[in-house]
């Protein structure tokens, strides 16, 4: 009986660890997955504050009775980064442990001392700047952090990953080509060692979809496009006989939302393309203009 329950204990134990090499934990900023899973007080760690994007804040320094008393503590010159009329600086800045992360518009970061706005490190994007397929200016959303990283889009279509002490690289991965069209203007959402990235370029022929990445390594884990291939979910709400629906836009340039005990991440598609003649798509033409629930950790279709 000994030997049979010491081999039950070791087929048991070598199951777990294939089950463990099989599915790789992919969580490993606990801390970072509890700050975002509530309201934002002085760490702001994501985009949208927190996971539902409620951008709410429990800070109570500042109310109704001394917000008129507010005046500028610092300001910091970002050595010209984002500086032109192509330029867009929409992007709400990360705050941790007494620092701040802001992305310009040519998608060069910058990490500040919050207090007196002193330059920390600077990381250069050197995107191309003939890049041609950008709708309305050049912009960057916003960055997300964890597991001691900083995860920015590019307009190069490009996929970062900075080290949050240093600003150095620490993986690169390309989601797809400018030249095709494609760009990344959307802040991102990091939780439970994936970043989520949306796509932008729906006025140029791009098929929109969300992207999950491994937080650690940049490997892509699922893609989800946001447009049906041929005899998928929707592809009956586009003309027959065409293409339309392979290239018709429904691209994601704003920041997900998450709910971890559903397991779904959220989302709205923009436009569809051409957004100006809807004669040339006939039907529904989903999943454009459309909101969107995936499952978070392989990106199946759930609802819509």
């Amino acid at each position: 009986m000994r030997r049979r329950g010491q081999r039950a204990i070791a087929v048991a134990t070598t199951l777990s660890l294939l089950l463990l090499l099989i599915h790789p934990a992919l969580a490993a900023d606990p801390e970072v997955d509890r700050l975002i899973r509530g309201p934002a007080g002085k760490d702001w760690v994501t985009n949208g504050g927190n996971l539902t994007n409620q951008r709410y804040s429990t800070l109570k320094q500042i109310d109704t009775t001394n917000v008129a008393q507010l005046k500028g503590a610092w300001m910091t010159r970002l050595k010209g980064s984002g500086a032109g009329g192509k330029y867009s600086f929409e992007a709400s800045p990360l705050v941790k442990d007494g620092l701040m992360y802001v992305v310009t518009g040519n998608d060069d970061v910058f990490a500040l001392n919050a207090k007196t706005g002193a330059i920390l490190w600077e990381y250069w994007s050197g995107i191309d700047q003939k890049i041609s397929t950008v709708c309305c200016g050049w912009v960057n959303r916003g960055l997300a952090m964890g597991e001691g990283l900083l995860f920015s889009g590019q307009l190069d279509a490009n996929f970062v990953a900075l080290d949050m002490k240093t600003g150095e690289v620490k993986w690169k991965t390309p989601l797809e080509k400018w030249e095709n069209g494609y760009t990344i203007t959307s802040a991102p959402l990091y939780y439970d060692g994936i970043v989520y990235s949306g796509i932008s370029g729906g006025e140029f022929g791009v098929r929109g979809r969300l992207t999950a990445l491994d937080a650690k390594t940049g490997a892509i884990l699922w893609r989800s496009y946001t447009l049906p291939g041929p005899g998928e979910r929707g592809s009956e709400t586009w003309p027959p006989g065409t293409d339309h629906s392979m290239r018709g836009g429904a691209t994601i340039w704003n920041t997900p939302a998450l709910d971890p005990d559903l397991g779904l991440i959220y989302f709205v598609t923009g436009n569809c393309g051409p957004d100006y003649d809807g004669s040339m798509r006939e039907g529904d033409n989903l999943f454009c203009a459309s909101m969107m629930a995936l499952k978070a950790k392989t990106g199946e279709y759930v609802w819509h």
